[in-house]
């Protein structure tokens, strides 16, 4: 059985509030509860596990969504090995999905550059990685993990004010700001001008 990651348009404007009827009506047109797991929704997309027998079965579910007037955007095979990429790409490449919302697929490009970092630089990279799989459990509507994990970000992020490739006093700001209004809002990402 493969598995994909789908994304499809969020035409009707779901939050992460309402990722179970999401859920639910995905399930529903696949026609079983077993064709597709961890559901996220974000802005403009809604992300999740399908899994798939074949191509023809792929085709199939593919279908059935695009039936239900559900936009494909995107679908990636998961089960194959990531495309090594350099230090300096995996964090450009980082900063472009956790912009477009896109974390979980953010987190399994950055921990490339993590991998191979160390020091500082280690620190101030599993910072974003964390704030990123924080993200991914607001988009699960899992609020209190969500800000449990940002608390972890924060207190990595302290140890890497030195870091130069990211602009980590906008990145504190915002995190702050949630953390201390226990209100998760969305941010962007900056490259830092060096």
């Amino acid at each position: 059985m493969a598995r994909y990651l789908l994304r499809i348009a969020n035409k009707d404007g779901y939050s992460p509030s309402d990722v179970e009827r999401v859920a639910s009506t995905i399930r529903k047109i696949l026609g079983s509860r077993e064709s597709a797991s961890h559901f996220r929704v974000a802005t403009d997309a809604l992300e999740f596990n399908m899994f798939a027998r074949d191509e023809e079965e792929l085709d199939d579910r593919q279908r059935r969504l695009t039936q239900s007037l559900f936009k494909i955007a995107s679908v990636k095979l998961l089960d194959t090995p990531p495309k090594v990429i350099d230090k300096e790409e995996a964090l450009a490449e980082g900063v472009h999905l956790f912009n477009e919302e896109r974390f979980w697929e953010c987190h399994e490009v950055l921990e490339q550059a993590w991998n191979v970092s160390k020091g500082v630089e280690r620190d101030a990279i599993q910072s974003i990685i964390l704030t990123a799989a924080a993200f991914v459990h607001y988009q699960k509507g899992e609020e209190e993990i969500c800000l449990s994990i940002l608390k972890r970000a924060r207190a990595k992020m302290s140890l890497a004010r030195t870091y130069e490739t990211i602009d980590f006093e906008g990145l504190e700001r915002n995190i702050d700001g949630i953390l201390n209004s226990e209100r998760i809002l969305l941010f962007k990402l900056r490259m830092s001008r060096v």
